[in-house]
């Protein structure tokens, strides 16, 4: 039977004999450690079949979902097209002179971003939350002013609007020093550039560039893995019921820590035999037929 976040940790604290909240905080980490392994060694994928998104003329980047993972394929379906994925490196170098032009759509990049849109030109930046709680955090802004880079701490004031000192024309980084109870939005200029939610520390976005840049609106279909998330509250569930392994890679790192390597050891090899089990167990589908399906070299891609 699957357990919460919370049974878990207390779990792993008692076997430990250390219940502290500190303790709990750091088997946490733990705990979500063993749980990425466990779903990396499985090869676990949830498919969003159904996701879509349209073009609008002569924006070259668009935001994906956050619990995107990786693309299943990306097509083009207005017309039909089926899109090539390439390397940004690539795409610079065979398209020197029309990463940013117009024409139809080919191929796209998967890029990573501190924020939704970086400021259009040097803009200060003004950060507020929705709560009138938060006035103790601290958010973090780096990036580019002057050519040069710098960072810059703003104190949150609630719900009251605080606007930093420097303009930025580069965001690289934006983090928090600390949870939150609202939600916090992120402005360059007039802009919203990123909102933090209350347990996320860090900006992160996931964007698909397209390329050539779209004159018209076109429907891109993009069904993609999820991306599981950490478990962070403490009725977060597993996405799939592996608690008790959990447990056992946890105590293992957890009795690491308290230098009880002997204690350690036993529960590392315990937790790989059961682990090597479960992945027998998900990978023998006697059903199940895998079938070689070679795909034809795409000459629109070299256009």
């Amino acid at each position: 039977m699957n357990k919460s976040f919370s049974v878990i940790k207390t779990n792993v604290a008692s076997e430990v004999q250390d219940t502290t909240t500190s303790m709990k905080s750091l088997i946490g980490n733990y705990i979500n450690r063993r749980y990425f392994q466990i779903l990396r060694a499985i090869n676990w994928q949830n498919v969003r079949d159904d996701y879509s998104f349209n073009t609008t003329s002569g924006t070259q980047d668009y935001v994906l979902p956050d619990d995107f993972g990786k693309e299943m394929y990306v097509l083009e379906s207005t017309n039909g097209r089926e899109l090539s994925r390439v390397d940004m490196q690539d795409l610079v170098r065979q398209y020197p002179n029309s990463i940013s032009s117009t024409g139809t759509v080919y191929r796209y990049v998967i890029l990573d971003d501190a924020v939704e849109n970086q400021p259009s030109s040097a803009s200060t930046i003004t950060v507020v939350s929705s709560s009138s709680s938060d006035t103790s955090q601290k958010v973090l802004i780096r990036g580019i002013s002057g050519s040069v880079e710098i960072t810059e701490e703003l104190s949150l004031n609630g719900t009251t609007n605080v606007t930093s000192t420097n303009s930025f024309s580069r965001i690289k980084a934006i983090s928090k020093d600390a949870d939150t109870v609202g939600k916090i939005t992120v402005i360059a200029g007039s802009t919203t550039i990123a909102v933090l939610a209350p347990k996320v520390l860090e900006s992160r976005y996931k964007k698909v560039r397209l390329h050539y840049v779209p004159t018209q609106t076109l429907t891109i279909k993009m069904p993609y893995i999820i991306k599981p998330l950490p478990m962070i509250e403490d009725s977060d569930y597993p996405i799939i019921d592996i608690a008790d392994l959990i447990e056992i890679g946890a105590m293992a790192d957890a009795w690491r820590y308290k230098k009880q390597f002997a204690k350690a050891n036993s529960y590392e090899i315990l937790f790989q035999s059961q682990l090597a089990d479960y992945v027998w167990d998900k990978e023998n589908q006697p059903n199940e037929v895998t079938q070689f399906k070679p795909a034809t070299f795409d000459r629109d891609n070299l256009i």
